[in-house]
């Protein structure tokens, strides 16, 4: 964890509040280069002689300003703690100018391994951008590190060749041409935003412009992809398909969250990532066998599982992944039916590992994004909970409530257990226990003999009873529901017949167990 290993219990990373920020960058893509300020403004919480903030110690701060003058300072490791005047006192508010330059660190594997991206396109112009959710971003910009730290607004102000475009997130205010050839891009961020999302495209971009009609309140989205010009007549058929990506989260998980700042596709030199409003879109134009995009249906997602609700730790990043994920799933059912859904969920069940518990130690500031049980295992939780509450009404209720009632919050996997038994009025802690805290799977043990099956579960706490169980046997098809305890059913299936259980419903493994016959006897 190279990029902040102070942990956010300090109190000089506590003590502060960010309230807004504003980015006033000048790009330099010949020399991978970046120089230019950061402005914070944060409300102080609690009085204390210092704050903390984060950067890489690649890139080089040059001066802190605090009230026109400037500030002295400590480099340790990620973090910058700054010393604060007597005079700001707790419930001030105050800014500090941060003026820096560097070479920012460069992807190795974007998105997956984060870091700044300088390419070229097949035209010879420069395309460049940057990925960050695992790293922070810190590693390109001085900010607060913390998912659970978002400002209120932002202002990004982007300097660049006159001949390129610069991109972020929001909406365009202003673009201003500048002296030797360079030229200023203003936007402007009207919603609370991670700092991971937070990003810039450079390169030469076409706009194709759009508007999507919301069904649920009938508000106009403006619609804005910025693709490489060769890609402009296919970008604007193939981007058609987000419209009704949309419109299905809008009916399932609530209104599109960002209204007044668009929606937006950014062609981009890696693969695809969620920054808010300005989508990075990678995959080559290309539908998968279900006939549709998986980085825009993914992605897209994410403005409800990630960028509208937020992880306050990375440790519970699978309510971000995971929920996006399992979108994905829902959408397939929307749109071909429940078997294709099924079918769906079966396929990504396959890459489950178990080698961590999906939800992992709080305040590591690091996930692995090659780790895809956040993802897969994650979207098989609620794929398992709808099959054990068994009643889609609530279900489906229950995602749409979680969204919208913590819309711009950042929140905890608890938050989502409460809302799961106070919707179900039911204990559902023994199962959250098992799927989200252990990492092992619920193993099914079992055999038969003497005219009886016996089974029970393994790896599980004694309160794990009430997950479905569907098997066919003989002449049985049959639910049951399992316990720790050994348990029997009368059957005329001979030794040697197969059992078949049901592996699409519910995430457990089974596991034939010739013991089980002499516990039985004993």
């Amino acid at each position: 964890m190279s990029r902040n290993k102070i942990k956010k219990n300090l109190s000089e990373f506590c003590s502060a509040l960010v309230k807004y920020y504003n980015l006033d960058l000048k790009i330099v893509p010949d020399k991978k280069f970046i120089d230019g300020k950061v402005t914070i403004t944060s409300l102080l919480l609690s009085k204390n002689d210092s704050i903390q903030i984060d950067l890489y110690q690649n890139l080089k701060i040059d001066s802190i300003i605090l009230k026109e003058k400037k500030v002295n300072f400590k480099r340790v490791e990620g973090a910058v703690f700054i010393k604060l005047p007597e005079s700001i006192n707790s419930g001030d508010l105050f800014s500090l100018e941060i003026n820096y330059s560097g070479k920012p660190r460069e992807a190795k594997n974007p998105p997956w391994n984060g870091g700044t991206v300088w390419k070229k396109d097949k035209s010879g112009n420069v395309w460049a951008g940057v990925a960050c959710e695992s790293d922070g971003a810190s590693l390109w910009w001085p900010n607060k590190d913390d998912v659970a730290d978002e400002a209120d607004s932002i202002d990004v102000y982007l300097t660049v060749p006159e001949k390129l475009n610069a991109i972020s997130n929001g909406v365009c205010k202003e673009t201003k041409l500048k002296e030797q050839g360079t030229k200023r891009v203003h936007w402007h961020i009207s919603y609370p935003i991670n700092n991971y999302n937070v990003t810039f495209y450079v390169g030469d971009y076409k706009l194709i412009e759009d508007t999507f009609v919301s069904k649920q309140d009938q508000k106009v989205i403006k619609m804005s992809y910025y693709v490489l010009p060769k890609n402009y007549n296919i970008a604007k058929a193939h981007f058609q398909q987000v419209k009704k990506h949309i419109e299905f989260y809008e009916k399932v998980f609530g209104n599109y969250p960002w209204p007044k700042d668009g929606f937006k596709l950014i062609e981009s030199p890696y693969e695809g990532m969620e920054h808010q409003t300005a989508i990075a879109y990678g995959n080559k134009y290309k539908n998968g066998v279900d006939g549709f995009d998986y980085i825009l249906l993914h992605e897209t997602a994410h403005e409800w599982w990630g960028n509208s609700v937020t992880a306050a730790d990375l440790s519970d990043v699978w309510l971000q992944e995971g929920f996006a994920t399992y979108s994905e799933a829902l959408f397939v059912e929307d749109t071909k039916g429940p078997e294709a859904y099924t079918e769906y969920m079966y396929w990504e069940r396959l890459t489950i590992k178990n080698k961590l518990p999906v939800v992992r130690r709080q305040n590591l500031r690091f996930f692995s994004p090659s780790d895809e049980d956040v993802y897969m295992k994650g979207a098989w939780v609620l794929h398992t909970l709808r099959n054990t509450i068994n009643n889609d009404s609530v279900f489906f209720d229950i995602l749409k409530t979680f969204r919208t009632e913590n819309h711009l919050k950042q929140i905890y996997s608890n938050t989502f257990i409460d809302l799961v038994n106070k919707k179900t009025k039911t204990d559902y802690n023994w199962f959250f226990k098992q799927y989200l805290y252990k990492r092992e799977a619920p193993i099914l043990e079992y055999c038969w003999t003497g005219g009886f099956f016996y089974y029970k579960w393994a790896e599980t706490e004694n309160d794990f009873n009430r997950l479905p169980v569907k098997l066919e046997f003989g002449n049985i098809s049959k639910t049951i529901y399992p316990n720790t305890e050994l348990q029997k059913i009368k059957t005329d299936a001979t030794f040697g017949k197969s059992v078949i259980f049901s592996d699409r419903e519910c995430y457990f493994g089974n596991k034939l167990n010739l013991d089980l016959y002499y516990k039985a006897q004993d």
